[in-house]
């Protein structure tokens, strides 16, 4: 079975307008790069972000072309995010949407003169309750980490469509409860290199859509919790790609062979020329010794800040929330 990629497909050869076939020649790579695996390959998509014209080097007119696709390709993923958020979920905003997750934790649906008051603007009290200021509701894209959509998959009418909710929780024992990150595509802002250090100094702000392509868990301690949410984020690692022959791979310098002169319907890596820039999730965590008195020790504040966020867990009230404080649901005692 397909990887679920919706609302984005492949409806051809290609189904991008410039995308590679060796009966065109146009040969931009967005599409093999990003899309074209299947459930049994082991190479995950490649989340390349920018390309990297190198000085001296030349110039590739799919280079060019797979700018142009990218970035049609991110602007299709924000806006269907946009309208996901909108339209799905929990409250008088979203009634009829999803009858799985609809905000409350129950799974059942709710009559439509009951519905839970966490719509956009409003604060998302809990078991219906009313406005809550300290909750009040944004919308999708703060500083972290966003799923496509909230809940359950829209787009359940197409091949690849999955109806696993983006963020799944699972109440272990009476003082753990486990986090499960599912994979699809997400909005994510890098906070900082996760490569042995703790530094947060490459923080630049930019927001990128990476395809997240396994499941990713971290348990949480809620048994003795205090009052105070504990955030929840991705690990990601970004790196640079140079084109190369296979040979020259390596863990502290990696290249690309694909990323040859391809004029020809096949990648030449005697003829290469830009690099990529790449940005991957590579776990799911929280900060350990979260404070419950608000007093932060050094090494909470620094995992805290490498952490591009996605929801948070109160263990006093019992809920899981996104981090824009949209009810995902509540766990039990």
């Amino acid at each position: 079975m397909a990887k679920p990629i919706a609302p984005l497909y492949q409806g051809g050869n290609p189904s991008f307008p410039l995308s590679y076939s060796a009966t065109t020649p146009y040969n931009s790579r967005v599409e093999s790069q990003e899309l074209a695996w299947s459930a049994g390959d082991t190479e995950s998509p490649k989340n390349y972000q920018f390309v990297g014209f190198r000085p001296g080097f030349p110039l590739q007119a799919s280079e060019l072309n797979e700018i142009q696709e990218h970035f049609q390709m991110q602007l299709t993923l924000s806006m269907s995010m946009m309208h996901n958020w909108i339209c799905s979920g929990a409250g008088p905003t979203w009634w009829g949407w999803n009858d799985q997750y609809p905000g409350d934790g129950s799974g059942v649906e709710l009559p439509t003169d009951d519905v839970p008051n966490t719509g956009v603007g409003v604060g998302g009290g809990v078991g219906g309750g009313g406005h809550e200021q300290m909750n009040a509701i944004s919308g999708p894209g703060w500083r972290g980490a966003t799923p496509l959509h909230p809940f359950a998959s829209p787009y359940r009418q197409q091949a690849n469509a999955t109806s696993s909710p983006s963020v799944e929780f699972e109440k272990l024992n009476d003082n753990e409860l486990k986090i499960t990150i599912n994979p699809g595509w997400w909005f994510v802002e890098v906070r900082g290199y996760n490569d042995g250090s703790s530094s947060v100094g490459h923080i630049s702000g930019l927001k990128h859509w990476i395809y997240v392509n396994e499941p990713y868990d971290t348990t949480i301690a809620v048994g003795d919790g205090g009052d105070v949410d504990i955030p929840v984020g991705f690990e990601l690692q970004s790196k640079y790609y140079r084109c190369c022959d296979t040979s020259d791979d390596s863990e502290e310098n990696p290249c690309d062979p694909n990323l040859g002169d391809n004029a020809a319907g096949f990648a030449n890596s005697v003829a290469c020329g830009a690099s990529r820039y790449a940005i991957d999730a590579i776990g799911v965590n929280h900060p350990t010794n979260w404070p419950t008195d608000g007093d932060w020790s050094a090494s909470a504040i620094t995992e805290y800040e490498n952490l591009s966020l996605i929801c948070k867990v109160n263990p006093v009230q019992r809920t899981v929330r996104y981090m824009n404080n949209l009810l995902i649901g509540q766990f039990t005692q």
